[in-house]
């Protein structure tokens, strides 16, 4: 039964006092009272929580605030790499996709073309928020084509840019369910397991999807500053063909069926899918990054297998 919301408000004091009498020790009050002024509780106990004792409210012994801060710092750092490398993913899949669309279709509009894509309400959600976005833009390129052109592929969508326009107006997450909605005979005809393959280093195309697909929630906790370390994610297809077989993934029971299993769906297997790309894309290696983070910040070490990590991730060729 529903209950009224009835908890009074407490400042940084007093939510110092609370923790301290759930058995968390707290060696500078001062600077935690700081850390809980800037970054609200409500955030901040997300990062609290790994140190719970079991289920309960309670504290391991010997756990400072000062650990949960270091972990906060910790995924804010991870969250700026993670961005860095997600937006050169973005910014190639965006002009590579189009460019292969367009000059396999000979359309310049071809994100108008519904028999490109499934019978669903993807495509033409998609179209209506482009559409949307290129009327109220105040750019100069939208004003200047509103005021110069119009096409004449698609009488319904006139007033709408071509491809390599419209792509780059598309949030991320449009794009991503783009890919998806598209049909087995439009991967088949032009040929997109090729251009996943060529350019992307992903053999499949509807292997690339699902790893955009993690890759855009990944993108999304990042920019809404949210944790991001030990997140459940989807698991990105295909992904342990990627990974040195000779490299023992995390195992964790499927509650399910009771199965031992590889964990596949945490920030380790996205990070292998960024690199899968990124290599592909000509840009380094990060694994050493990776690896400075937990050096910077020795408290994330103990939470390495709830990210997935492999106790000997750094014998991983992918990464380094």
């Amino acid at each position: 039964m529903l209950q009224p919301y009835s908890k009074p408000y407490q400042d940084a004091e007093q939510l110092c006092a609370k923790l301290s009498g759930q058995g968390l020790n707290i060696s500078n009050i001062a600077q935690a009272k700081k850390t809980l002024e800037r970054c609200s509780y409500y955030r901040f106990k997300a990062y609290l929580h790994p140190f719970h004792n079991g289920n309960t409210k309670s504290f391991h012994s010997n756990v400072d605030f000062s650990d949960a801060e270091s972990l906060y710092c910790f995924d804010e750092d991870l969250r700026s790499l993670v961005f860095k490398l997600i937006q050169k993913i973005e910014i190639s899949i965006r002009s590579c996709f189009d460019q292969c669309m367009t000059s396999n279709t000979s359309n310049s509009f071809w994100y108008l073309d519904s028999s490109l894509f499934e019978l669903s309400p993807v495509h033409s959600n998609t179209v209506n928020k482009v559409r949307a976005m290129f009327i109220g833009s105040e750019e100069d390129f939208a004003k200047h084509y509103q005021g110069k052109y119009y096409n004449t592929y698609c009488p319904f969508y006139r007033n709408l840019p071509p491809a390599w326009v419209a792509i780059e107006l598309m949030s991320f997450g449009n794009l991503t369910k783009l890919m998806q909605c598209i049909t087995e005979d439009t991967i088949t005809t032009l040929k997109l397991d090729r251009f996943s393959n060529r350019r992307m280093g992903i053999q499949k195309f509807r292997t690339l999807s699902s790893w955009m697909s993690v890759i855009q929630d990944m993108r999304n906790y990042c920019c809404h500053h949210s944790r991001l370390f030990n997140r459940n994610l989807p698991a990105p297809a295909a992904i342990k063909k990627s990974l040195n077989p000779n490299i023992s993934l995390v195992k964790v029971t499927n509650p399910k069926s009771g199965n031992v299993e590889d964990q596949l769906n945490r920030i380790y297997t996205g990070l292998a899918a960024i690199q899968v790309i990124t290599n592909k894309l000509g840009y380094p290696k990060f694994g050493s990054e990776i690896d400075a983070l937990f050096v910077k910040y020795p408290v994330a070490n103990r939470f390495m297998p709830s990210m997935g990590f492999p106790s000997d991730w750094k014998n991983e060729p992918l990464f380094f």
